[in-house]
């Protein structure tokens, strides 16, 4: 390659010479992903339950306005008691009188978000079993509802605002997007194998390179001959022995 510059048409090039090994790889990286989401990884359930919380009521509008604002403030502060073990022992509990057997950390299985100005909290639980996801989620902020007035006396008013439904749909692992990766994967590792491959091949393949690459001097070649032709050019060989023989006699 001149002055090791490769450009678009030797790259098509290259593409065309390894295009099996590229296939191969792409196939493997497939292969693999297929086989990882399906033997491997294990399905993972969701279910969501929403809340609302605030403080007492009140009839002065002035006063809801800043209950509402001081609420908004405090939502953090409603995210991490949730996942306090004063909250989530109790949920441990509750789920094992019901039958349930949730994970130790049960902390790492639960999310919490709202959305920007809103009092409500989403609770979404994830679990290997989706009639568990349910059960976390529903437990949660029964719990939650009846901590919550022991731990803020000025939160009086915790509402489920929906329970959690039953999904029994999986969240992860999603098969059709893990095979795509495991596709693409393979074609990107194919394609740079072969470009390496191809890269630090130092075989002479034409004369023209001793002479443009090396800078030295092409003294001679030896083509490669075809084992039909050896085979011919021996016969022959053998007949003109022949032949001179007979002629000496």
């Amino acid at each position: 390659m001149d002055d090791d510059v490769i450009n678009l048409s030797q790259i098509f090039a290259i593409l065309k010479k390894h295009l099996a090994l590229i296939l191969i790889m792409m196939g493997l990286g497939g292969i693999l992903a297929t086989g990882a989401t399906y033997f491997v990884m294990t399905p993972q359930y969701q279910s969501s339950s929403l809340m609302l919380v605030n403080q007492k009521s009140t009839s002065d509008s002035a006063m809801q306005y800043n209950q509402i604002q001081t609420d908004l403030q405090m939502i953090n502060t409603y995210k991490d008691i949730i996942t306090q073990s004063v909250v989530l022992n109790q949920v441990k509990k509750n789920l094992h009188k019901n039958g349930f057997v949730p994970q130790d950390d049960l902390a790492s299985a639960i999310s919490l978000s709202n959305n920007e100005n809103s009092q409500v909290v989403k609770v979404t639980a994830t679990a290997k079993d989706p009639y568990l996801a349910r059960a976390i989620a529903n437990e949660v902020v029964k719990v939650f509802q009846t901590k919550i007035t022991t731990i803020m006396a000025n939160a009086k008013n915790v509402s489920i605002v929906a329970e959690g439904t039953l999904e029994k749909a999986p969240v992860s692992p999603r098969p059709k997007i893990n095979i795509a990766v495991g596709l693409l994967a393979g074609l990107v590792l194919g394609v740079l194998v072969a470009f390496i491959r191809e890269l630090t091949d130092k075989t002479v393949r034409e004369p023209a390179f001793v002479e443009d690459a090396l800078d030295l001097p092409l003294l001679g070649s030896i083509s490669e001959i075809d084992t039909q032709d050896m085979k011919l050019g021996a016969s022959r060989t053998g007949q003109i022995q022949g032949r001179k023989s007979r002629s000496r006699r």
